[in-house]
């Protein structure tokens, strides 16, 4: 075989040697290439058009600056032993559509380094002996179509032993031989971009100089085509498939995906439009991406047979759309071990076991919610639970009436039980007034039993500024909450029948700074400071940062440390008794107690007792305070009763002989016997103050 192919590269190279150099003399005087097209020399003269060459047709032409060889839809066919023949070093043929070539012995042969290049095809053959001959050096073959046919080979070297390297970068090539190899006498060969498709398990066998399966160079087809480029895939699947560069812009190609749905990996952002994905027996939407924002616009309905979102990083639902998200056997909307933002949306979400989950795993899941409108539903287990924190900002839970989200449960729970029914959250107006450790908001303020811990009739006017309460009981046993806290300029609580405020472990009331809050009505109020708490700050009946009036009403205020403490104070005509057990560690805390800057104003009023009291002023780091202090020159810390005109002017003495229908304290107790048989003080009787002498 050796001895043949010799002899025929050396009848290839005499005759290449003819065609170049034994031309007629009047084309001597022309510059010449070291190219033949055809049979015909190229040179100066037809270069620009090697169509002019018979056999040649199409656009045929030679740039000699560049060593660029152009076939644009060309056709060389004819009686030549060679189509195409160079010994250009470096030649460049650029393939631009489809051509076709054909000879008797090869389509092309080369004797210096050529590449054959561009997004075109090239079909050559060479009906005696190959498609393409490498004669003893490089051939790449670079993004193009190149389909070799010979009746010895497809593509070939001289014998794989002088240099010849193949070298195919992202092309596609088809070589087909079949008395010799497809590709052989080669003695390197490189891909780049692409691979050896067919035959299955074909490869360069370099011992063999050419292409071989089985140990047996092969001469039939071999097929190399474009390795399949690699699709970056991004961490989140929609119902079951993956979001990647090539369909992040259109998920609705995804089976069971409809309207616009598309992600954006630079922002992290899946939009949804008026989409629906009916996922089956897979997630509609998983994400692993950390910081993902769902948009929703328009209408979506998203529905699976299992858990049907699954967010496994941070997610924030955004935009004025709604979501409505059903699954059909488990959770609607699971977070795990991480936080659920929804902002602004509306979210519907339905499951058999769970409306809203987290993975109730530690301290990583997180549930906030804000502006936003959010119906959670879980009939068998809950409707949003298993998060260590759950937030919400500018809406409130308001339904069930009086469902609050339950640390100790991780969910929203209603009498201490999570709640299986449908939650919903909706946007409304907050107020800078809590009752009972829960804010007061257009949701609550109409009733406000409905929170935990109110007891009675209680209601708050906005218009108005003024919370009524009408034989209400507020009570609180967490640690640093108040009874009743108000951040609201101007508020009046207005007192109807007898009331009762107890915090066991945080102050009774507390007004904020510069607030100015006003007690009216003819009923009755008892304010319970905690006596229990670590923190002196915590016991106090009503602590005051602003300026409080009592007017008209009857207050009974203790706390552990203080009874009132500090902010500016003003009685009018009102009834008072007030307790503060003081510190071991600060001469000041007691009944009264840290007054700022001026003593209370007292109109229609005065203290009663106990006997000897003044107020003591005393400076702290430039400002001035006040305690009451009594007889003892100590600060009290003995019940403090103030009177509605205590000093008898205008008031009625009683006649013990004509009381008959009933006596009171000014706290609201009942006494029995008569009026002369209790000791001197102030009682209601009859519905009327009286001084008794």
């Amino acid at each position: 075989m050796i001895t043949n192919l010799l002899r025929n590269s050396y009848a290839t190279m005499a005759v290449l040697f003819i065609t170049l150099f034994a031309l007629p003399r009047n084309a001597q005087a022309q510059t010449e290439y070291d190219l033949a097209i055809a049979g015909k020399t190229v040179t100066s003269e037809n270069c620009n058009d090697l169509s002019v060459i018979t056999g040649v047709s199409g656009t045929v032409s030679y740039n000699p600056k560049n060593k660029t060889l152009t076939l644009q839809d060309a056709t060389i066919d004819g009686e030549m032993m060679y189509a195409i023949s160079s010994d250009i070093y470096g030649l460049k043929i650029n393939v631009v559509g489809t051509n076709s070539i054909n000879a008797k012995v090869y389509g092309i042969i080369f004797s210096r380094p050529t590449t054959i290049m561009g997004e075109g095809t090239l079909n050559v053959a060479g009906t005696t002996d190959s498609g393409i001959c490498a004669s003893g050096t490089d051939l790449t073959i670079d993004g193009c179509t190149v389909n070799a046919k010979g009746v010895n080979s497809g593509i070939k070297g001289y014998d794989g032993n002088h240099g010849e390297n193949l070298v195919i970068k992202n092309a596609t090539i088809t070589a087909e031989g079949k008395n010799e190899a497809s590709i052989g006498n080669i003695a390197a060969f490189t891909m780049e971009g692409c691979s050896i498709t067919e035959p299955a398990g074909a490869a360069f066998d370099e011992s063999l100089h050419g292409v071989a399966q089985g140990g047996k160079l092969i001469s039939g087809k071999v097929v190399i085509a474009p390795s399949a480029a690699p699709v970056t895939e991004y961490d989140l699947m929609i119902a079951g498939t993956n979001a990647n560069e090539k369909n992040c812009g259109d998920l609705s190609v995804i089976d069971g995906v409809s309207g616009t749905v598309k992600y954006d990996p630079e922002s992290k952002t899946l939009t949804l439009e008026n989409a629906a994905i009916d996922a089956g027996e897979a997630n509609a939407i998983l994400s692993e991406i950390d910081g993902l924002t769902i948009k929703v616009l328009g209408t979506n309905n998203i529905k699976a047979d299992i858990t049907t979102i699954n967010f496994l990083k941070p997610t924030t639902l955004t935009g004025g759309g709604t979501l409505n998200v059903e699954s059909t056997y488990d959770c609607a909307v699971y977070v795990y071990s991480t936080s659920l933002t929804i902002d602004g949306c509306t979210v519907n979400a339905k499951g058999v076991d769970y409306g809203i989950a987290g993975s109730g795993e530690g301290q990583g899941d997180k549930f906030i919610v804000k502006n936003a409108t959010v119906t959670a539903e879980g009939t068998k287990k809950a409707s949003i639970c298993d998060f260590a924190s759950f937030t919400i900002e500018g809406c409130a839970i308001t339904e069930p009436v009086g469902a609050a989200f339950d640390k100790s449960l991780k969910g929203v729970a209603l009498k201490g039980v999570l709640v299986k029914s449908k939650v919903i959250i909706a946007p409304v107006t907050l107020y800078i007034l809590a009752i009972a450790g829960t804010q007061v908001s257009t949701a609550n303020c109409g009733d406000l039993s409905v929170i935990d811990g109110v007891e009675g009739k209680a209601n708050y006017d906005d218009a108005t500024k003024t919370l009524t309460l009408d034989n209400a009981r507020i009570t609180i046993s967490k640690e640093n909450h108040y009874g009743i806290g108000s951040g609201i300029d101007g508020l009046t609580i207005k007192l109807i029948g007898t009331n009762t405020i107890t915090s066991e472990k945080g102050p009774g009331m507390y007004n904020r700074n510069d607030c100015a809050l006003v007690f009216a009505g003819n009923g009755t109020l008892t304010v319970n400071g905690s006596t229990t708490s670590s923190k002196a700050i915590n016991c106090k009946g009503i602590s005051n940062r602003g300026t409080v009036t009592v007017k008209d009403c009857t207050l009974e205020v203790s706390g552990g440390v203080d009874g009132l403490a500090a902010g500016y104070w003003k009685f009018d005509n009102c009834n008072m008794r007030v307790k503060g057990n003081g510190s071991k560690t600060d001469l000041y805390n007691g009944s009264f107690g840290y007054m700022w800057g001026k003593k209370p104003e007292f109109v229609g009023c005065q203290i009663t007792a106990p006997q000897g009291t003044y107020w003591k002023d005393f400076v702290i780091d430039g400002n001035t305070y006040y305690s009451l202090f009594g007889a003892d020159n100590k600060v009290v810390t003995d019940w403090v009763t103030i009177t509605n005109n205590a000093t008898g002017i205008g008031t009625p003495v009683a006649n013990a002989a004509t009381v008959k229908q009933g006596i009171y304290t000014l706290s609201g107790v009942r006494l029995s016997g008569e009026l002369n048989k209790l000791p001197k003080g102030v009682y209601i009787v009859d519905g009327k103050k009286v001084v008794k002498q």
